[in-house]
């Protein structure tokens, strides 16, 4: 496996593309009327939701997974809060490699559900999911295998770079793009995509109040533990590797930062539905919410690409949020 201090590039993204054409989905650039009405900007969603696994996470572990068998790898590790793992369990099913995945205590029931009819070794370790990293690179290292992180590894970096290259195929004159940030994996392979094609585009990362751990990072200048409060954006919560690849991407490559508040991330899961017709989740519902809550301002007019990042969003959860919108409405009681 190559050196993690290895400069990535553009050609990196362009061969994770042809490494993974034809089994990852060349997910939908759709215009949304609804957010273009709310900002006077034209907003187009890469629905993500709609990947193969419910997420964009399915192109990174693909990418890492093939990378791998390519160099004769047998056995991987990986720890996540539900997506990754999903993204990892069916890329092992397709490269025909031995997976091993960790689970924080806390992961989603609807991701631990579908991770369930899959054929990998599944352990649930620690409180939270940087203690399920180091559980899971621990193992890694003493079972002789490879650990694969969420977002700390370039081939992982590189397939998530591919959401990018699809958006400014379809629309190349894209001038913002809003990506929810958790690791940054997402945000680090799509802005260095769109930097290459439009060194002016605006990168907008987008982070959860209860959880703003890799803004606090770039407002700090280096990578700090962050409290940590409950957030339906699981996808994009929790404490991060201190020496992650990604932070110095996003120094050079997000424009901006916003901080979406947990009231504003469930609103958007209801209005999705609403008006888009699809159930997403917590960490999409962030990006969205940057827009219909109009935490960020536009030019008139201007193009505008959102990541709808996932779909994976627990029963319990959206039903909450449809019971809470609906009592809250005019009229109902």
């Amino acid at each position: 496996m190559p050196h993690q201090d290895e400069r990535l590039s553009i050609s990196d993204v362009l061969v994770a593309k042809k490494r993974i054409s034809g089994l990852v989905t060349n997910t939908p650039l759709r215009k949304s009327y609804w957010l273009s009405d709310i900002s006077s900007a034209e907003v187009w969603m890469k629905l993500e939701n709609l990947q193969v696994t419910g997420s964009f996470k399915y192109r990174g572990a693909l990418n890492a997974m093939t990378f791998a068998k390519e160099r004769g790898v047998a056995k991987v590790f990986t720890a996540s809060a539900g997506n990754h793992a999903l993204g990892i369990a069916e890329a092992a099913r397709t490269t025909e490699r031995e997976a091993h995945i960790c689970l924080p205590k806390n992961v989603s029931p609807a991701k631990r559900q579908k991770l369930d009819r899959y054929s990998v070794a599944i352990v649930q370790h620690g409180e939270d999911i940087e203690s399920t990293e180091r559980f899971a690179e621990r193992m890694a290292q003493e079972k002789k295998g490879v650990y694969i992180s969420p977002y700390n590894n370039r081939e992982v970096i590189a397939g998530q770079g591919t959401v990018g290259l699809e958006m400014y195929e379809l629309i190349p004159k894209l001038s913002t793009l809003i990506v929810s940030v958790g690791g940054g994996g997402l945000a680090a392979g799509i802005g260095l995509v769109a930097k290459v094609i439009n060194p002016k585009v605006r990168i907008v990362g987008v982070v959860a109040a209860a959880s703003p751990t890799m803004k606090t990072a770039i407002q700090s200048g280096r990578i700090v533990p962050v409290m940590q409060q409950e957030t339906i954006a699981d996808g994009i919560a929790g404490n991060i590797d201190p020496e992650t690849m990604t932070f110095p991407l996003l120094q050079e490559f997000v424009d901006e930062w916003v901080t979406i508040e947990e009231r504003d991330i469930r609103q958007a899961v209801f209005d999705f539905l609403e008006n888009e017709g699809m159930l997403i989740e917590g960490a999409a519902a962030a990006a969205v919410a940057a827009v219909s809550s109009r935490y960020i301002n536009f030019k008139q007019r201007e193009r505008v690409g959102v990541v709808v990042c996932g779909g994976n969003i627990a029963r319990g959860q959206w039903r909450d949020i449809v019971g809470e919108a609906l009592i809250s409405a005019p009229g109902v009681r």
